[in-house]
Parts: structure tokens; C-alpha cells; sequence
């Protein structure tokens, strides 16, 4: 036998006499191994959800901070607890803010459940600031946008209106006693001849916490022709019946608004200014004087006279 045959019998008597034996003793090492190591004290940190317990509505509170969905509980024990451990072990962390005054709320061990041997060794975070506002109400007016032009020759006539005119707005003192409009979606007036309007319009979502009483509004708008306007100055104002008399002063300006078909067909010929001593009762048998209205008609347009009145001398 050849040296390095003997070294290959030495090793293969080494590996496999006792076998059995050499098996056991192998198994017994890793459990004694697993029993020490399993004893020994270890770390894990788990993730606990928090459930609020909020106030009454009738308590008129509003939380402004946002309170975490779940904190970070460190637990000490043994590796063999800990590994079979599971977040839902540890149940929900409760917190109690029914009075809506509480500032400052401090995660102590006690508030959470753990099983025997097992101890808790940190908390994140350690405590939870809170800060509360009153829950108000205010009226809120209505605000509605226009978008788009009328058809050709008509116009907007005055504002888009609304049912109702004010809406509730409840939330926070804060954000309720700022809030300055509640706004609508706008009111699209393209192509619209002459009439009145009436849609129903969406309001814009309120801010964060606050809420209207309703959700949407009736909004009017009037459709009118495009008005024109037209002035005539240093019309002589005549007297009617009484062709002697005289007026201060002797002329006035003349505004007419309407249509633009009907003030471009107006010709300042066509208007006579007049004021009628004897229709208005005036004693015109002896001379006096009066103050008198300045009288002009024209068919389908608004006339406005500067001044309206003249004295009349007789």
C-alpha cells in the first residue's frame, strides 16, 4: 500500500466509523446552539395603527394636525417571542380625544399590549401634538364667472345672478371667517340672442375642511341688444305756444341710447327739444317765468336731456 493510500483509508475511517454516533452528536450542538442563541435578549421594532376617538359634532372642534396612521413600538425579548411576533399581535393603539382640547398626548408603554417576557423599549414618536379650532358657520356670497361672447349686437345686461345668493359655509374659524366668495363654475353665454337664462352651476370644492350647505346653484343671466349711445349738443330748446318766449340756457345736449339700428337713424334734424309753458299750468296771460322739464320723444331709444329742466322767461 502506497503512502497516499494510507492517507485516503485514514480519512475515510476518520468521515465514516461511528457514523451514527458522529450524527447525533451534530444534532445535539445545533440544538444546544438554538436553545442558547433562541434564550438570548433581541430587538424588533414593529409598526402599531392608530384609531382616533374623535369628538361629538356637537362639540363644535375641528382637528387641524394630521395624526399619524401608526407609530413605531421597539420591543425586547427573547429571539424566539419576537419571531413570532406579528404587528396585529399588538392590536391598535387608541387614543381618546372625545374633549377636543388635548395639545399633547404622550405614547406611554401602557398603551400598548404585549405579551408577557416581552418589554417595550421605544416609542416613535414619543408623543403627538394636536391643535384644535372651532367649528363655525358663515354666509358665504356667491360668486359666478362668465365665459364666451353673446351673438353679434347682444350683450351681458347687468349681472349673472344666483339661487340662492349665500351659501352656509361650516369649518374651522380659520379658514371660515377669510373665506371670501364661494365660487361657481361660469356661466358660458356663447351664441346667446336675446332672453333670459337659467342654469344650473356646479360650486368649486370648498377648502379642506369646510363644507357648504349646498352643492350647486341656479344661475340667470340676461340677454339684451348691444346698446348704442349718440350725443347731440347745442340743441336750441324751443317754446311751444309761446313763440316770444326765451330760455336759460338757450340750448341743451342730447343723449340717446338704443339699438344700433335705431340711433344711427336718428338725425339730429329730427330732434327738437321743446318745453310747453301752457300744458304745465303756468299763468302765461301776464309775463313771468318758470322752471320747466325739456320734452323729447323718439320711438324705441332712451333720450336723456342735460340739463332736464330750463327756466322760461315770457
Amino acid at each position: 500500500m502506497t503512502a497516499k493510500d494510507g492517507i485516503r483509508e485514514n480519512i475515510r475511517a476518520a468521515l465514516l466509523d461511528n457514523i451514527g454516533l458522529k450524527i447525533l452528536s451534530l444534532l445535539c450542538a445545533l440544538g444546544i446552539y438554538a436553545f442558547i442563541h433562541g434564550a438570548e435578549n433581541a430587538q424588533r421594532t414593529f409598526s402599531v395603527s392608530v384609531v382616533s376617538i374623535m369628538p361629538p359634532e356637537s362639540a363644535n372642534r375641528q382637528l387641524m394636525t394630521q395624526i399619524p396612521n401608526e407609530v413605531k413600538v421597539t420591543l425586547r425579548g427573547s429571539r424566539t417571542q419576537l419571531d413570532d411576533l406579528r404587528s396585529d399581535d399588538l392590536g391598535t393603539l387608541q387614543l381618546n380625544l372625545r374633549s377636543g382640547r388635548e395639545t399633547n398626548v404622550d405614547l406611554k408603554p401602557s398603551m400598548f399590549r404585549v405579551p408577557t417576557g416581552v418589554a417595550i423599549e421605544e416609542v416613535q414618536p414619543p408623543s403627538i401634538e394636536l391643535r384644535w379650532d372651532d367649528v363655525v358657520e358663515r354666509e358665504i356670497p356667491v360668486q359666478i364667472a362668465r365665459t364666451g361672447e353673446p351673438a353679434p349686437s347682444f350683450a351681458v345686461k347687468g349681472v349673472i345672478g344666483s339661487e340662492p345668493k349665500v351659501v352656509q359655509a361650516r369649518g374651522p374659524r380659520s379658514i371660515v371667517d377669510v373665506m371670501q366668495y364661494a365660487r361657481a363654475a361660469p356661466f358660458d353665454v356663447t351664441g346667446l340672442t336675446e332672453g333670459v337664462y337659467r342654469r344650473p352651476l356646479p360650486l368649486d370644492k370648498p377648502p379642506k375642511l369646510v363644507i357648504y350647505d349646498v352643492e350647486s346653484v341656479i344661475a340667470t343671466v340676461e340677454i339684451a341688444r348691444e346698446l348704442a349711445k349718440k350725443e347731440f349738443a347745442n340743441l336750441r330748446v324751443e317754446v311751444v305756444g309761446l313763440p316770444r318766449a326765451t330760455t336759460m340756457p338757450p340750448t341743451v345736449k342730447v343723449r340717446l341710447v338704443g339699438s344700433n339700428d335705431d340711433v344711427n337713424a336718428v338725425s339730429p334734424e329730427s330732434l327738437v327739444p321743446r318745453v310747453e309753458p301752457k300744458a304745465s299750468g303756468a299763468d302765461v296771460s301776464k309775463p313771468g317765468s318758470a322752471y320747466l322739464d325739456v320734452l323729447l320723444e323718439v320711438p324705441h331709444v332712451k333720450v336723456v336731456v342735460d340739463p332736464p329742466k330750463v327756466l322760461v322767461k315770457w
